[in-house]
């Protein structure tokens, strides 16, 4: 049975009811007006057509429809239309020459202006600085790193007070000569004249016999080695441009501690021994004990325990450390 046949026998009205297709629709199909439908609708009601009426015969219309779709296929208005020399990635802009350039003049001032050797040192001298989970941690609290203050250390000067000690002694023998002196003023005889000089003779040694012995006591004073010194507990490490990579390995344990830090920070050092190597030289490392001050783009090694802190030599680094390397 064909669509037109079923349309007549049972009327239009029928078969509206029946598929809820509209009347409206339906007209479209049987007078094959698709120029008030599109190709989905229209092909969406044949399947329904089909689906009510198993006999239906609907082919030959599928197959107009289809045939009007496609000789009245829409006209796309956003079509983008592309360069040819866009697309076919053969030519050579200057665009991008210009960025080219810029990158090597970049490359070329941060390495003539050594600015990439702490980045080149530090890659050749540590590779496998970050692999360890624990890198980056401190001993030190955050808040202590705030308390912690760089001062310089003031030169501390010992003056002996010789001088008073003279004038002292100067003025106790002025009270024994001033009765020569009162003597004299009166014209003595020649017997009174001899025993004058007798006692300014004895005065005078006496006198230099003192001054003497205050010179002596003085030279040992100031030679005497002094027996009390300060132990390091703490190091402070300051960075003085930008940031810095140090690392600490107590010799007994071998333990490591590595750090990034760009301000100030403490470490404890227990009473041990630690050696310490640093990614640049642009540092400060603050004791109670001394202070040392470092400006150069070198790496450096040092040997730190609770009474000294001494630069060592990497060869000497490597035999403290078991002939390794960080």
């Amino acid at each position: 049975m064909l669509f037109n046949e079923l349309i007549e026998q049972q009327g239009i009205e029928s078969v509206s009811s029946k598929t809820n297709i509209s009347t409206i629709n339906l007209n479209y199909l049987v007078n094959e007006d698709f120029e008030n439908l599109n190709r989905v609708k229209a092909l969406g009601f044949l399947l329904i057509l089909e689906r009510e009426y198993p006999d239906i015969d609907i082919n030959d219309l599928r197959q107009n429809i289809k045939l009007y779709y496609e000789e009245h296929k829409p006209v796309d208005d956003n079509v983008v239309m592309i360069p040819k020399d866009s697309t076919t990635g053969g030519g050579f802009s200057f665009f991008k020459f210009f960025i080219i350039v810029a990158i090597l003049g970049g490359g070329y001032y941060l390495y003539s202006q050594r600015k990439l050797d702490p980045i080149i040192q530090q890659i050749q001298d540590k590779p496998n600085s970050f692999d360890d989970k624990k890198a980056l941690e401190t001993n030190a609290t955050t808040e202590d790193a705030k308390k912690v203050t760089i001062e310089e250390a003031e030169e501390v000067r010992i003056e002996t007070p010789i001088t008073p000690k003279i004038e002292a002694i100067a003025l106790e023998d002025s009270k024994k000569v001033a009765p020569v002196q009162s003597a004299l003023s009166n014209k003595p005889t020649s017997e009174e004249t001899q025993s004058i000089e007798s006692v300014v003779k004895e005065v005078s040694k006496e006198f230099l016999k003192n001054e003497a012995n205050n010179t002596i006591k003085e030279v040992v004073e100031e030679n005497k080695p002094e027996t009390t010194t300060t132990p390091i507990t703490t190091i402070t490490i300051n960075p003085t441009r930008g940031m810095l990579w140090y690392g600490f390995i107590n010799i007994e344990t071998k333990k490591r501690r590595e750090f990034m830090k760009r301000v100030s920070a403490p470490f404890e050092i227990n009473n041990a021994k630690w050696l310490l190597v640093t990614g640049h030289g642009f540092l400060n490392i603050v004791s109670e004990t001394k202070t040392l001050e470092i400006a150069d783009n070198k790496k450096h090694y040092f040997l730190i325990d609770s009474s000294d802190i001494k630069e060592i030599t990497k060869k000497e680094f490597r035999e403290l450390n078991g002939h390794r390397g960080w």
